[in-house]
Order: structure tokens, then C-alpha cells, then sequence
């Protein structure tokens, strides 16, 4: 599983990772613009961000292949993050990373976790729902430790340690992984925590972030 779980984590990244510049893209090119042209700009990305996200969400609730289900659900996650937790704060319509909305990210991340005990819901949207949750947990620790603390507070050394341990451990489960559906999961797991790692180095300005380029 190994070489499955690399070649998937690198599929994962680079969607994450195109996404991710996509979005600095528009952030930049509307900040340039008229503050008219910049708005219609953004408006027209979280339209086609939401139309994606209903597109993904909604083949992965009818595929029959279980593994082409959870890479549905794992893109459609991505795409409900990109309009939620990205597009709505750069347009000041939403924040949900804020400290105040902690019981709702954790109330979210339990029905996921329960739904998926339970095998409530299909194996694809679990996988929606729960990137969208991790994504969305994951951001809102750092940025709780960056705005009330500070960038370089003892406790963010603490935190990034930590999600390079679990990076480590869930990279580990990655290998073990005995089904298709797991290795997905734990290489899904494994670049969240990755890329949370890489959020606290930008955060510490020791390199240069996408938004610099």
C-alpha cells in the first residue's frame, strides 16, 4: 500500500494545492482590479466553486464504485471549504474559522466521526464531510493561536509538533492500510496534517507562502 498511498497523497496535494493557488489568484487579480470588477470577479469564482461542489456532491452520492465515491467526496469537500471557509471571508460575508464558532466545529466533526462508526450515510460522503471537517478544524486551530496569541507563541511549536507526530502515525496506518477505501483515507489524513504543518512554517514567515508568489 505504500506506493498507492504516495501516489494518492500526491494526487490529494495537487488538487489541494491547485485549488489553494487558484483562490491566491483571485484574491490578487481582485485586489488589483476596481473594487466593482474585483467583487463580480469573486462573486463568479464562488459561483463555479458551488456549482463544482453540488456536481461532486452529487456523483458522489450515485457512483457505485466505492473508491471513485470517495475521491467524489474528497474533491467535493474541497470545493465546499473553497466557498465557505475561503471565498465567504475574502468577501467579509462569513468567517467561520473564528474562535465563536468552535462548538459548531466540533459538533460537526463528531456527527462525522459518528455517522462513519455507524455507516449511516455512503462511504463518499463521509469522505466529503470529513475533509471538509478537517480542513476546517485544522485552520481554525492555527488561526485561534495566531489572532488571540501570537505567530509565535510557545504554544503553536507545541501544536505544529503535534500534527507532525499524527502526520507520521497516520502515514504509518497509510502503509498498513489493508483495503483500497482505508489507504485513501489515512492518505487523505496523512496530507491534511502535512499541509497543517506547512500553514504554521508560512505562519512563522521561515518561507515564503503561495501568496507571495
Amino acid at each position: 500500500m505504500l506506493k498507492k498511498g504516495f501516489k494518492r497523497m500526491g494526487l490529494i496535494l495537487l488538487i489541494f494545492g491547485g485549488l489553494y493557488m487558484s483562490l491566491v489568484a483571485v484574491y490578487r487579480i481582485s485586489d488589483r482590479l476596481s473594487s466593482r470588477v474585483g467583487f463580480v470577479l469573486s462573486i463568479a469564482s464562488l459561483i463555479i466553486l458551488s456549482v463544482l461542489y453540488i456536481y461532486f456532491f452529487f456523483k458522489t452520492s450515485n457512483s457505485k464504485d466505492i473508491v471513485k465515491s470517495s475521491w467524489y467526496g474528497i474533491i467535493s469537500g474541497l470545493f465546499l471549504w473553497g466557498v465557505l471557509g475561503e471565498l465567504l471571508e475574502y468577501l467579509n460575508i462569513l468567517v467561520i474559522a473564528e474562535w465563536n464558532f468552535f462548538p459548531l466545529i466540533l459538533l460537526f466533526v463528531f456527527l462525522t466521526l459518528f455517522f462513519a462508526v455507524k455507516k449511516y450515510i455512503p462511504t463518499g460522503i463521509i469522505f466529503s464531510l470529513g475533509h471538509f471537517s478537517g480542513i476546517w478544524l485544522c485552520h481554525a486551530i492555527m488561526i485561534f493561536q495566531f489572532e488571540h496569541l501570537s505567530r509565535t507563541h510557545f504554544s503553536t511549536y507545541i501544536t505544529a509538533t503535534i500534527f507532525l507526530l499524527l502526520t507520521l502515525f497516520f502515514g504509518y496506518r497509510m502503509v498498513k492500510a489493508k483495503t483500497e477505501v482505508e489507504n485513501l483515507a489515512y492518505s487523505l489524513i496523512t496530507v491534511l496534517s502535512a499541509w497543517t504543518v506547512l500553514e504554521y512554517i508560512w505562519g512563522w514567515r521561515l518561507i515564503p507562502g503561495p501568496w507571495s508568489v
